[in-house]
């Protein structure tokens, strides 16, 4: 599911018009497919009409509005149409303007003046909303949020073509007053006001109108495109399970990972390997830490190593790490590591000679961020897992900053020090050096805000790292499978009372859905 900024939809619908589709037959595909989406949902026939408002806009996303009305009329509906800006004025829009004034359809001038057109508000059990879509910036005037404020206290069901009014499309943010609609229908593709929290809301539930937009369509944009998954896709990337297999079919990953202070990351992020089928699972951690650490830990190959009087890994600990990195086919090293002088001169040691793919966690970036340049060094491909705090101490932004914008730091980090880069989040985003497309994450709650869900995410992606998947696939597949395990977890019990080790729990019922 492509995820588009307004202009990359234009080039979209370009390319479209390019293999012989005209703009005004994309606006009558539209303003169609919104008015099926419309009359299936709401089950209108001749016996079920329905009374309803159409607000339109004076530019393209109006022009859908006009057909909206006209097919909608065309079903037997009672349908009156109200200019929010006055007549339209691009010319495709003139012309499904004409089409609706010939069918005798009521239409309304807004003109600031609710007195006299409250009544139809009020009255219309459907208001669609048509009036600015993927061009709108900044905040809606006087006029537009006093006709928002009114919309949204009515009775009827709201709703907005494309983005409702008010919203920023392509910053998915709002700014002052919007019109708040129960369903909205993306033209072709998501935009990311669709999917980006916490604005999605105001897009209340999403569905997408297919208006005869190719995926070539789409492919052919000329600059990086974003993309979202459903459990169907995750289900056909995940590694499939052979009926004549064994243990070493699946890989094997060494876990780098706890401390004395720490243990429960340990734990975490070795049960989150064994959870999602891998075949073997070594499990580094500090000799202080062994007796914390090793009743918990059953399957997995313990490999406890010297310890300094932190309790951390000792720096001479590097030796045997090394060494059960030649059996290993994915390295994952952070996960509650703590940070000294010993764990950060470990961390870079490793970096410069681990041949295996690997992950790095938690307090892994913190040891890359007093020598970030180090990634340079890595003799195999990197996953970096930052939640903002620890993408700002490697990338200089701030916290702020890094929130406001996520996929543009998440992309250009990547791109500069060649890396994978999970940057978590309420919309964690994954994206690769080597490819031009951005994963944005639509599973998770805030259920997963607290200590520990990050190292069990690490696991679970050590896990599909090791069992020959890709470091960009492994990174999504894992980042859109612990966010759904976690809606799971709330819908039986809470967000507010679930902790990551039942979000581990649970996998086993999540991947029977899988299977």
């Amino acid at each position: 599911m492509f995820v588009v900024t307004s202009n990359q939809m234009f080039q979209a619908e370009c390319n479209a018009v390019k293999r012989g589709i005209s703009f005004p037959q994309l606006m009558e595909n539209a303003g169609q497919a919104c008015a099926k989406i419309i009359k299936n949902h709401f089950c209108i026939s001749k016996d079920n009409s329905k009374k309803i408002l159409v607000i339109c806009g004076k530019g393209k996303n109006g022009g859908d509005g006009f057909v909206i009305a006209r097919k909608m009329w065309e079903y037997g509906c009672d349908v009156t149409v109200m200019l929010a800006c006055g007549e339209p004025k691009a010319s495709d829009a003139i012309d499904m303007y004409s089409l609706v004034e010939a069918t005798g359809i009521e239409i309304l001038n807004y003109d600031n003046n609710l007195t006299v057109l409250k009544s139809y508000i009020e009255n219309a059990e459907i208001i669609v909303e048509a009036i600015f879509g993927t061009g709108f910036s900044g905040s809606l005037n006087h006029s537009l949020s006093v006709l928002a404020q009114a919309v949204n206290a009515a009775k009827g069901t709201l709703v907005s073509i494309d983005v409702p009014a008010g919203a920023d499309c392509d910053a998915a943010s709002v700014k002052g007053a919007v019109f708040k609609a129960d369903t909205t229908i993306a033209i072709s593709a998501y935009k990311p006001i669709h999917i980006m929290k916490p604005c999605n809301k105001y897009c209340g539930r999403t569905v997408i109108a297919d208006i005869g937009i190719t995926k070539e369509d789409f492919r052919n944009i000329d600059s990086v495109t974003c993309f979202s998954l459903n459990a169907q896709d995750i289900r056909d990337m995940l590694p499939k399970r052979k009926p004549v297999s064994n243990k070493g079919t699946y890989g094997h990953a060494l876990c780098v990972c706890g401390s004395m202070r720490m243990t429960g990351a340990a734990y975490l992020a070795v049960s989150g390997a064994l959870r999602c089928g891998v075949g073997l699972v070594t499990a580094a951690f500090p000799q202080s830490a062994y007796a914390a650490i090793a009743p918990k830990l059953v399957e997995p190959l313990l490999l406890p190593l010297e310890s300094n009087f932190e309790g951390t890994f000792a720096f001479s600990a590097k030796a045997g790490i090394s060494e059960a990195v030649k059996r290993a086919s994915a390295v994952l090293i952070g996960c509650g590591l703590g940070f000294n002088k010993d764990t950060t001169l470990l961390v870079h040691s490793l970096i410069k000679e681990i041949n295996k793919p690997m992950i790095i966690d938690a307090d892994g970036i913190n040891a890359l961020s007093t020598n970030i340049d180090i990634l340079k060094d890595a003799q195999a491909p990197v996953i970096l897992t930052p939640h903002p705090g620890e993408m700002s101490r490697i990338c200089g932004k701030s916290i702020g900053e890094i929130i406001e914008n996520p996929i543009v730091t998440a992309y250009e980090f990547a791109k500069k020090y060649g890396v994978t880069v999970v940057l978590k989040g309420s919309n964690t985003i994954v994206c690769s050096h080597d490819s031009n497309e951005i994963y944005i994450n639509t599973t998770g709650n805030s259920g997963l805000a607290r200590g520990g869900s990050g190292d069990l995410l690490a696991g679970m992606t050590v896990s599909l790292l090791a069992q020959g998947m890709s470091p960009f696939d492994a990174s999504v597949c894992a980042v859109y499978l612990h966010g759904l395990c976690a809606d799971m977890v709330a819908d039986e019990t809470s967000m507010r009372g679930m902790l990551p080790s039942d979000v581990l729990n649970h996998l086993p019922e999540l991947f029977s859905k899988f299977e």
